[in-house]
């Protein structure tokens, strides 16, 4: 009897440690979040945003492609808060199942754009380097190649009128609205780069 007792206890003793084992399996699997941070108007990754996760707070700053990852979530809904200069910032929720890698896409609203990193790429490519608006061939004395020489404007005066984008003689001329269109001879700027530049101008025209 007391033989089988012990046959008895030793099968549950070894059914409690399986069991503790399997859910302790379970228990440890964790997942990871990973994506990307976006510029709404050009789709373009945003480098050095910071994504912060809620709860269980993780933060992490992402790539210079705008992607990120947080490996090591526990299984669970988290709030995902991305932050950048120059944006506005955005929060989505994401599920995180165990063991599984949950994929996503946080979409940033500029709050009118960077200058050196959106504006002025944009004149130097078009119309610095195109040699009309630089230093050695400035027409009408209007050089795109700086902050300072584009507040400056023209020898007729201003062409840009910081939040007040319609009434800038820059937009107008890019648009083709007045002549002669901006680029001379040259294809009109894309859409994306119009509104960027547009919405630089309405954010104030900053020096950022």
């Amino acid at each position: 009897m007391f033989k089988r007792f012990q046959i008895l206890m030793a099968l549950i003793l070894s059914l409690s440690l399986l069991t503790a084992v399997g859910c302790g399996t379970r228990s440890s699997l964790r997942g990871s979040i990973v994506g990307t941070i976006v510029d709404s108007q050009t789709g373009i990754g945003i480098s050095g945003a910071t994504v912060v996760t809620s709860p269980s707070t993780t933060t992490v700053l992402t790539d210079i492609n705008g992607g990120f990852s947080i490996p090591d979530v526990e299984a669970g809904v988290y709030t995902l808060t991305a932050h950048a200069s120059d944006y506005n910032s955005n929060s989505i929720t994401v599920s995180v199942d165990s063991g599984t890698s949950a994929t996503t896409n946080v979409v940033l609203v500029s709050t009118g754009g960077s200058f050196s990193r959106n504006i002025l790429p944009i004149f130097t490519v078009n119309c610095a380097i195109a040699g009309c608006h630089n230093d050695n061939s400035a027409a009408a004395s209007l050089r795109l190649n700086s902050y300072t020489n584009v507040l400056k404007g023209s020898k007729s005066g201003a062409v840009i009128y910081p939040y007040d984008a319609s009434t800038s003689k820059v937009i107008k001329r890019i648009k083709g609205t007045e002549t002669p269109r901006m680029p001379k001879d040259r294809s009109t700027l894309s859409t994306s780069d119009q509104s960027l530049i547009a919405n630089w101008i309405n954010g104030g025209a900053r020096n950022n």
